[in-house]
């Protein structure tokens, strides 16, 4: 039974390895980006900027929060200038929300690189 024991923890102790190293790849990955490329993609096509730095929950934490935001504030809404001026607010947003948000992930991970070397 020990035995047993033994085999779990080495097990689950390989398995927190195994995710560390992922992380840190991808942590690598990230700061091995361009931050002027990525800002560029973030502002011009927010979704580009995301592809470009593969953070796939960021955005879609990003996205949804303005897309909440689009849809509470039309559910009632009969005038369409404002549904088009609430849609053309939450672009804007996204489209100063995500360069910055881009930037700073890369700054950060090529600081946790660096404190690693």
């Amino acid at each position: 039974m020990p035995e047993d024991k033994n085999d779990l923890q080495k097990r689950l102790e390989e398995i927190a390895r195994q995710s560390q190293d992922q992380e840190l790849a991808s942590t690598y990955k990230l700061s091995q980006k361009n931050i002027a490329t990525a800002a560029i993609l973030s502002f011009l096509f927010p979704i580009g900027g995301y592809i470009y730095t593969a953070r796939w929950k960021a955005f879609w934490i990003l996205f949804s929060v303005l897309f909440g935001i689009i849809l509470i504030g039309t559910i009632n809404e009969k005038n369409d200038e404002k549904v088009d001026g609430l849609a053309t607010f939450c672009g804007v947003v996204a489209s100063i929300v995500a360069p910055i948000d881009n930037i700073i992930a890369i700054q950060s991970a090529r600081e946790k690189i660096d404190e690693i070397k």
